[in-house]
């Protein structure tokens, strides 16, 4: 991948240099359709595989470590990523399934998934975030 000159840009002296473009990478993989079985298998044990496996060697997936740092960053009101976050609620609570469910994720690592959702539903902050969500989400009929 080449950068391409696009264009020259010059000053008010006089002087130009040019305007250099790098074209967009393409895409490592075909699009998921056009996968073979094999590549296709390999995919979701690797899908898995990241949503089971811990870092730190311990039973606790990371996938549900992130959630559990980001919902303890917004109790402790320090900055966090704002889509993130309401992406990792509406995952917790079943309103979108991600990759891979949050349901399924739970089961396969032996969690109980009602224990998060239970944290949000009884910590004010977190229930009042995810009633904005529903609002933005689902609409009101009010």
């Amino acid at each position: 991948m080449e950068p391409h000159v696009a264009a020259w840009q010059l000053d008010m002296f006089g002087e130009s240099s040019p305007v250099i473009v790098t074209p967009p990478k393409p895409e490592p993989l075909p699009d998921p359709h056009l996968w073979s079985d094999i590549v296709r298998e390999k995919m979701v044990d690797a899908l898995i595989s990241l949503a089971s496996d811990s870092r730190r060697g311990d039973s606790m997936p990371e996938s549900l470590m992130d959630c559990a740092d980001l919902l303890s960053e917004r109790l402790r009101n320090r900055k966090i990523d704002v889509d993130d976050y309401r992406a990792t609620l509406g995952w917790i609570m079943g309103y979108w399934d991600g990759a891979l469910p949050y349901f399924y994720v739970c089961k396969v690592n032996g969690v109980d998934p009602e224990i998060m959702q239970d944290v949000i539903l009884s910590t004010p902050l977190l229930e009042c975030d995810l009633r904005e969500l529903q609002r933005m989400c689902f609409g009101t009929l009010l």
